[in-house]
């Protein structure tokens, strides 16, 4: 259950919380951004990879064949017009504050994708999506050098995957997030994030869903609490100010 912070009284919540906490102990209601350490800090692509993503990709192919034409034309769209571009242009600005960029991608690394969900097993084997192929790679323009890639077996970037294991490894407690689809694989690696204790950014024009309606429902839902919503514009304006700082 979510509450209206405007009346929280002093008396339920000592005066330094707030109704939504977002996992920082600095957080701050009318500054997103107090206490923002870059070399803390992780960007996650959550499944932008040429099965999922890429107009030819298996994934939009399926949604066209299935009937689901607006959808497949809607998420086509917000990538090529909003998603990417965006993206690319916010990426390098990211790596050069000290960001780690994150690839974490439904893939199989078992010849008959039973390491897989069971829910997704059929849906790889017939994108041919295993570790190393065209159907598995990242999307043109967004890896660089020192980038790290992540198999992830489930809907959610932590699930069946390595992701916290390295995140913490790297020392990090900050995570921002972009990819497909917002109100599915994109959220569900927001909220084990959440539960996994991380501070956590959605950076929302760095996300696609399948609609209009799909994509608010689901910056609703993960603004409730389980991470601040950012734009590309304001994260960039941060980050450069913080390395300036």
């Amino acid at each position: 259950m979510t509450v209206d912070e405007a009346n929280i009284s002093a008396e339920v919540l000592p005066g330094d919380v707030t109704g939504r906490w977002f996992n920082s102990a600095a957080f701050d209601v009318n500054d997103p951004w107090k206490g923002l350490n870059p070399a803390r800090a992780a960007f996650v692509l959550v499944d932008l990879i040429n099965w999922q993503a890429h107009p030819d990709g298996t994934s939009l192919q399926l949604l066209r064949k299935g009937g689901s034409v607006p959808q497949a034309d809607f998420v086509t769209k917000r990538c090529e017009t909003v998603l990417l571009p965006t993206l690319k242009s916010l990426l390098p600005v990211a790596r050069s504050c000290g960001m780690h960029v994150l690839h974490a991608r439904l893939i199989s690394r078992a010849p008959d994708y039973r390491d897989a969900v069971p829910a997704f097993q059929g849906y790889l084997r017939a994108a041919e999506a295993r570790d190393g192929s065209w159907a598995g790679q990242v999307l043109d323009g967004l890896e660089a050098p020192g980038d790290i890639s992540v198999a992830k077996r489930g809907s959610g970037a932590f699930t069946g995957s390595e992701l916290d294991t390295i995140l913490r490894n790297l020392d990090i407690d900050t995570v921002f997030y972009a990819g497909v689809v917002t109100n599915a694989c994109v959220l569900l690696s927001v909220a084990s994030g959440f539960d996994l204790g991380y501070r956590q950014y959605l950076v929302t024009d760095c996300t696609a869903a399948l609609s209009e309606r799909d994509q608010e429902d689901a910056e609703r839902f993960i603004g409730a609490y389980l991470a601040q919503l950012v734009t590309a514009e304001d994260t960039t304006a941060a980050l450069k100010r913080v390395a300036a700082s």
